[in-house]
């Protein structure tokens, strides 16, 4: 296929996600096109006008003119659907958490790097800039040695039938919404954490994680502290600690689309950095599709398995009341 083509996506599960983020972000990207959608309800596909529309997820991993998947579905089934979309030749962009567990996320991975193909897992939010502008200043000095980073995302849920409530779906708030403040955290230290310290609280029936307080331990007195749930109101912010300053993401990931402030206190000094609505899916797609066109993503197919290792190791040490769990990656 030709280089300068547009990559043509399939989606795989039409909800909320797709339709309001993916969708919007393929037909605006400039190299990816919406080739094809699958649901289990064939009129959910049609509903996003895709140039094929399939009632069943393997009948669009089938399909010959697909170049690549980005998989939306609930976190149960993302372990099965990208190895058989990577068995068909499809590069994979895939919602995050990218499994259940770091166990199949390096399944995932090894199948990927086997195939040749792509794997990444869609954290958006890295694409804003000013998460890299924060990484930048970070990596210069700006707030001297980075010492903890602190990140919170939480929601009130208050739906008894949510498919995240449903544990061998991928349920809990640690691989919904915990998983951004371990990314982030993981993403500005630029390294894994050597063990982990958590608390939870868990639902009674469905044994799922409602809320994780956790400490992550980078060594050498570096510390990233997460505070995530489905039992609180909306909390989405992002603050990093240095030996001479703070940089404060006020709204966290929750960026899409909207003014961002970026605010750094250094030297006794305080400035904020405005930007203006940014499409980070847009952004991610465009990664995508020029990765599927031979150029380097920013996410490499083991990104998933770094940040599951280390939500693993949460989860574990939450379920025993507050133990040190060493992260398996050490």
């Amino acid at each position: 296929m030709s280089d300068n083509k547009p990559v043509q996506i399939g989606i795989l599960g039409v909800g909320r996600i797709a339709v309001n983020a993916y969708v919007p972000a393929i037909r605006a990207a400039k190299n990816a096109e919406l080739a094809a959608a699958a649901s289990r309800e064939l009129a959910r596909a049609e509903s996003v006008q895709p140039k094929r529309a399939y009632g069943e997820y393997q009948a669009l991993i089938d399909d010959d003119a697909v170049e690549a998947v980005y998989i939306a579905t609930h976190n149960g089934l993302h372990h099965p659907l990208t190895l058989a979309a990577l068995a068909r030749g499809k590069h994979v962009l895939c919602e995050k958490s990218l499994a259940n567990n770091a166990a199949q996320c390096a399944e995932m991975a090894d199948a990927a790097e086997r195939a040749g193909l792509h794997l990444i897992e869609a954290f958006m939010y890295r694409y804003h800039p000013s998460i890299l502008e924060a990484k930048r200043l970070i990596a210069e000095g700006a707030i001297g040695t980075l010492r903890t980073v602190e990140a919170a995302f939480s929601f009130r849920m208050e739906s008894t039938t949510d498919v995240r409530l449903t544990r061998e779906w991928g349920g809990g708030g640690l691989l919904d919404v915990g998983c951004y403040c371990v990314n982030a955290c993981r993403y500005l230290f630029d390294a894994i954490p050597r063990a982990v310290t958590a608390m939870g609280d868990y639902h009674p029936e469905h044994d799922v994680d409602m809320a994780v307080h956790g400490v992550l331990d980078f060594g050498a007195g570096r510390c990233g502290v997460i505070s995530c749930g489905f039992d609180a109101g909306r909390r989405n912010r992002i603050l990093a600690c240095g030996t001479d300053g703070t940089i404060e993401l006020p709204m966290g990931v929750g960026i899409n689309r909207i003014p961002v402030k970026l605010i750094v206190n250094a030297q006794g000094e305080s400035r904020v950095i405005d930007y203006k609505p940014f499409d980070i899916y847009r952004a991610q797609v465009e990664d995508f599709a020029n990765a599927v066109r031979g150029g380097t993503p920013m996410l490499d197919a083991r990104e998933g398995w770094r940040n599951g290792v280390v939500i693993d190791a949460l989860d574990a040490s939450a379920r025993q009341g507050g133990g040190c769990v060493a992260v398996a990656a050490q």
